[in-house]
């Protein structure tokens, strides 16, 4: 058994005061860095204003199910050769849905730094396109439908769309 110490001369309250200086030191760099980026790179909400929103989940509800009743069937492609993105909107009788103004918002799940919108042409009945070059990994669309000559969205739709790499 060694009989040698750190200190020679035994532990000193400086040692102490020293020790937790530096322990507390490090605990306050780590939690200040960790902080930082926890506010810099989430957001945080999905809406700008989740109190407002909060206050009218009646017509949130009302409005989702009046889509519902409409029972529209929906498909997003992608084509990534092309840069075109195509969505098909279908009736309950499996016909096409025409006269659809639309509106979209492109985003990453989990950042902010890519979002953008963009505006749906009917190029064929049912068939709506827009051309916007999206780069691989998931991206969520979120779509707000009327009809020609109203206001208010008849359909809306959120859907995650995966872009693979090209080879």
């Amino acid at each position: 058994m060694s009989t040698e110490s750190w200190f020679t001369n035994g532990l000193k309250g400086r040692h102490v005061l020293l020790g937790l200086v530096a322990f507390f030191g490090l605990m306050l760099v780590a939690n200040t860095f960790l902080v930082y980026f926890a506010l810099a790179t989430f957001s945080g909400g999905e809406r700008p204003d989740p109190y407002r929103s909060g206050l009218h989940y009646n017509e949130t509800v009302e409005a989702a199910e009046r889509q519902a009743e409409l029972g529209w069937h929906t498909e997003v492609t992608y084509d990534a050769k092309s840069g075109r993105l195509l969505l098909s909107f279908l009736d309950k009788m499996k016909a096409p849905v025409t006269g659809l103004r639309m509106g979209a918002t492109l985003s990453r799940p989990a950042t902010d730094k890519e979002d953008r919108s963009a505006d749906f042409k009917e190029v064929s009945p049912g068939i709506y396109a827009t051309d916007v070059e999206l780069a691989p990994g998931l991206w969520v669309i979120s779509v707000a439908s009327n009809q020609a000559g109203e206001s208010d969205p008849v359909y809306r739709l959120k859907r995650r769309l995966f872009v693979a790499e090209q080879p």
